[in-house]
This record gives C-alpha cells, structure tokens and sequence, in this order.
C-alpha cells in the first residue's frame, strides 16, 4: 500500500512536467507555423501538408491525421479533448489559435500568432516557477498518505 501512494504522487509529478512539455511542444510549433507563414504565406491546408512533411507533427500530442484531414477544426478538437493532461483553458488557447489561422492577411496573422506565442510563454513560465514546489509536494503527499495507510492498517 505504501508503494502504491508513493506512486500516485510520482505519477501526479510526471504528469505535470508532461503538462509543460506539450505546451512546450505547442508554443515550437505555432513558432514554426509562423516562420513559415512568413515566408512562403500557404493556405492552412498547404501549411498543415508542410508541416507533416517536415515531420513537425511526429511526437506531437495531436497525431498528424488530424491536421490533414479534410475537416481539419473539427479532427484537431477532437484530438484535443481527448488529453486528459492539458487544462481546459490550455485546450481552449490552442484550439481558438487553430481555428483564427487563415483568419486575416499576412500582417493581421502574424499579430494574432505572436499573440498566442506570448500567452502561451506566459502559461509556460508560470507552470516552470511551480514545478518544483508542486512535483516535491505531489512526491511528498504521495509517501505521506501510503505511511499513513500502513499505519493504519498496522
């Protein structure tokens, strides 16, 4: 018992320094779909088509299908909700950046990408300043409820 608290805390811990790397993931590939928009200024089609073949989506959290699919938005949210790990206003940020693309001309979209580059920067300093205070609290939490348990039940 006290093995099995002890690893729910380390699975919480992992699960949160995953939470990071997916948005990590996120903000170097809406980076990448700007440099690209930038310089060759495809449709959202020709630039998903680009993408997977730069092989941008393998190991992304969303798997390339969705982003190649004809009915694209709707794939992609799917996909989306189907990570229990992000939060709800994360999946919202990326979803409402997946839908404004195409949304406006070269200049209006590079706006709105940085837009989203910088909100999504901001999540991401704000889950690295707690990383170590909420892993260590998760690890400790876990540990601290399996002694208990065997005490318990001692």
């Amino acid at each position: 018992m006290f093995l099995s608290s002890a690893f729910i805390g380390f699975h919480l811990s992992k699960r949160f320094k995953r939470r990071i790397k997916i948005l990590e993931d996120i903000n170097e590939l809406i980076i990448s779909m700007k440099i690209l928009i930038e310089a060759e200024c495809p449709t959202v089609e020709e630039l998903f088509s680009i993408m997977a073949s730069q092989k941008r989506f393998d190991n992304f959290f969303i798997p390339k299908t969705a982003f190649l699919s004809p009915d694209y938005n709707k794939q992609i949210e799917v996909e989306c909700n189907r990570n229990s790990i992000l939060k709800d206003d994360e999946k919202r940020l990326f979803l409402g950046f997946i839908n404004e693309l195409g949304t406006a001309y070269l200049e209006g979209q590079i706006s709105i990408i940085n837009g989203y580059i910088k909100q999504f920067e901001n999540q991401i300093s704000k889950l690295r300043s707690e990383q170590n205070s909420k892993c260590r609290l998760y690890n400790s939490f876990g540990v601290l409820i399996g002694a208990f348990i065997s005490i318990v039940l001692s």
